[in-house]
C-alpha cells in the first residue's frame, strides 16, 4: 500500500507527541512493527521509517530481539528544531521557556562579544539587513526579521561550535520571540535596543554588546512572565 509522506509525517508526529507528553513513558516496549502500523492504519515500511526518525532524534532506543523502547528525556535531542517544536506547547510551558532562556542568555551575550571582535564586512551587512527587515517603521517589529537578527550575530561569532547550533537556535528564538507577547510590549523600545546592540558591533565594543544582548534577553524573560527566582542569571551568582 502507498503511503504518502504527509500520512508519514502524522503518524510521526502523532507518536514524537506521545513520547513528548508522557502519554507513552519512558522505558516502555512499543508494540512490534506489524501491530503499530495495524494500529497507525499504515504499511510497515512507513512505521520503519518513522521509527528510524524518531531514533536518530534520541526519542526511542530499538535493539534486535528486545524491540523498540521510548528513552527518558535526558537522551532527547532537544535542541533538534522538530522536538523543540514538539515540545512547546506539551511540556509544561514554564519549563520549557525558562529552558530556552537560559540557553539564550549562556549563549547570545557571549556570541554578540565575539560578533563584535571578528565580523567581516559580509557577516556586518547582514546583521544590518536582519535590522532592516525587523525595523518596519521604528514602532513595530517583524518576528522574521527579529529571529534573523538573533542568527545573524550568532553565526557572525565566528565560533565553530556555537555556529553548529544552527537552525537548534533559529527554532529556540522562533519559540521565545514570537510566544512573549510581542503585540504587548513596547516595541519601539525593543527596536532601539537592538539599535543599540547592532552600533555596538559595528563599533567593534565587545563589553557593550555582551551588556545590551543581556538586557535584550532579560526583558524577553520578563515578556514571557517567568521571574527571576526561575532562571539563573550570570549576574546573580555570588
Amino acid at each position: 500500500m502507498a503511503v504518502s509522506t504527509k500520512t508519514k509525517h502524522v503518524v510521526r508526529d502523532q507518536l514524537a507527541r506521545q513520547i513528548i507528553g508522557g502519554e507513552l513513558k519512558a522505558d516502555m516496549v512499543l508494540p512490534n512493527e506489524l501491530d503499530l502500523a495495524r494500529d497507525y492504519g499504515v504499511s510497515r515500511t512507513t512505521i520503519r521509517d518513522v521509527l528510524q526518525s524518531l531514533e536518530e532524534k534520541g526519542l526511542l532506543e530499538r535493539k534486535t530481539y528486545k524491540g523498540t523502547r521510548i528513552r527518558s528525556i535526558h537522551s532527547w535531542n532537544l535542541l533538534d528544531a522538530e522536538v523543540l517544536n514538539w515540545s512547546c506547547g506539551i511540556m509544561t510551558q514554564r519549563r520549557f521557556f525558562s529552558s530556552l532562556m537560559e540557553l539564550r542568555l549562556i549563549i547570545e551575550p557571549q556570541a554578540a562579544a565575539l560578533a563584535a571582535i571578528r565580523n567581516n564586512d559580509l557577516e556586518l551587512q547582514t546583521i544590518r539587513d536582519a535590522f532592516d527587515w525587523m525595523n518596519i517603521d521604528g514602532q513595530r517589529i517583524d518576528p522574521e526579521g527579529d529571529v534573523a537578527f538573533h542568527h545573524s550575530i550568532i553565526k557572525a561569532s565566528g565560533n565553530m561550535f556555537v555556529a553548529q547550533f544552527g537552525g537548534a537556535i533559529r527554532a529556540a528564538l522562533h519559540h521565545t520571540i514570537y510566544l512573549s507577547g510581542k503585540e504587548a510590549i513596547d516595541q519601539g523600545q525593543s527596536i532601539e535596543n537592538h539599535r543599540q546592540l547592532l552600533h555596538a558591533i559595528e563599533n567593534h565594543d565587545a563589553r557593550s554588546s555582551y551588556a545590551i544582548m543581556s538586557r535584550i534577553l532579560k526583558i524577553t524573560v520578563a515578556d514571557l512572565g517567568l521571574s527571576e527566582s526561575e532562571i539563573i542569571l550570570a549576574d546573580c551568582l555570588p
